[in-house]
């Protein structure tokens, strides 16, 4: 599986997560069951869940200066959860380039958002990026 998938896994995953109560492990082993293409590249996929979750208030809150008459709580939550995946990566995968984490997170917003969502992200994650 390559990591373009795996990216689409973790995000199919904290989308899920925001509606199970389950403890993380328990919904990570039941993702890996129904989806168990996940093995071939489990160390990211595991890395990035388990990063997005522990520091979801961090990657918000250096989302929301970026963005442009929405609050983060009032974004729909797949935008979202696109935008944390690549802040995540851009701030803590020294071995995928700034500008892939940004291609994918807009590739993903065209193929599961609206027709606006993809040049939002992209808005935003280019100014996060310059911030740096």
């Amino acid at each position: 599986m390559s990591r373009i998938e795996t990216r689409e896994h973790v995000l199919k995953f904290i989308y899920q997560n925001n509606f199970r109560q389950e403890e993380l492990n328990v919904q990570m082993e039941d993702f890996k069951a129904r989806f168990t293409e996940v093995e071939d590249d489990y160390d990211y996929f595991s890395s990035v869940v388990k990063g997005l979750i522990e520091s979801k208030e961090d990657l918000d809150s250096k989302i929301i200066p970026f963005l442009k008459n929405w609050k983060i709580e009032r974004l729909p939550i797949l935008e979202r959860a696109i935008m944390e995946i690549a802040v995540f990566e851009i701030l803590n995968c020294e071995d995928i380039p700034t500008s892939v984490s940004i291609n994918e997170a807009v590739k993903l917003a065209k193929k599961y958002g609206n027709d606006k969502s993809s040049s939002y992200i992209n808005g935003v994650l280019s100014n996060f990026e310059k911030s740096l």
